[in-house]
């Protein structure tokens, strides 16, 4: 045989092997794979309420400092978490609505704390339609200890004339909102005791007042009598568990 045509031979019998070995290993390529179908999802478009409340802020410690609150457009209620380091009495605030929507009162009125009845804003838009938002305030505050100054066995005697130490735990370091009240066996405020120095040790939450009174008349108090001590700081109070009695 003519030794090209041998030759020729070989080289198609190399390119028939070689193109029979690429479309095996395209049909095992194919095997590898699994065409699925993707779900159908469904974009819904909603209005957003004209009403709404689009952002709320107490700004009372800076734009950049602001207290932590929460706008909830369903239930129509704005939560404020004011801790109660703070001290604060009021709060300021600053508000966002949307476009052409107004609200009652401004933003500019002062929120108060410790308000006896539901601070409420009413939204109104363009349309004339409303809504009305009731404020929240939670007040982020420890719970008070205090040391007893009597025990079980034993009441203490105060002289009216004297200082009044009192220790503890988690008051709020102010006379402003920590006082010191006494207290008969129903819890009705009969005395409230005045500031001694600047403030309470921080540090050991030590807070010292006095009666204020030249006689003993003049405190309205009853000798041989039990009185309890209250302390009020800032949002929450604490009676001792044991009474004292006055001289």
């Amino acid at each position: 045989m003519h030794p090209l045509i041998n030759k020729l031979k070989t080289t198609f019998f190399f390119s028939v092997f070689t193109f029979s070995a690429l479309l095996t290993s395209c049909d095992n390529e194919e095997e590898r794979w699994t065409d699925v179908k993707e779900e159908t999802k469904t974009e819904i478009i909603t209005d957003l309420d004209a009403r709404r409340i689009i952002s709320f802020k107490v700004t009372n410690p800076g734009e950049t400092q602001a207290i932590h609150s929460v706008v909830n457009n369903l239930d129509k209620t704005i939560t404020v978490y004011l801790p109660s380091y703070y001290e604060y009495q009021h709060l300021e605030t600053a508000i966002t609505l949307p476009e052409k929507t107004t609200i009652t009162p401004a933003a500019t009125e002062l929120i108060p704390v410790f308000s006896k009845t539901p601070v409420t804003y009413t939204t109104k838009a363009a349309d004339g339609t409303t809504a009305v938002y009731t404020v929240k305030v939670v007040i982020q505050q420890p719970e008070l200890i205090l040391d007893d100054l009597s025990t079980a066995t034993t009441t203490s005697s105060l002289s009216v004339f004297g200082v009044v130490t009192i220790k503890g735990q988690n008051f709020v370091p102010s006379y402003e909102v920590t006082k010191l009240f006494v207290v008969d066996a129903q819890g009705n405020k009969k005395l409230q005791l005045k500031q001694y120095n600047e403030g309470l040790d921080i540090t050991t939450f030590t807070i010292k007042y006095v009666f204020g009174a030249t006689t003993f008349a003049e405190t309205g108090l009853e000798t041989n009598t039990d009185y309890w001590l209250m302390i009020e700081s800032y949002n929450l109070s604490k009676t001792m568990k044991y009474p004292v009695r006055f001289r």
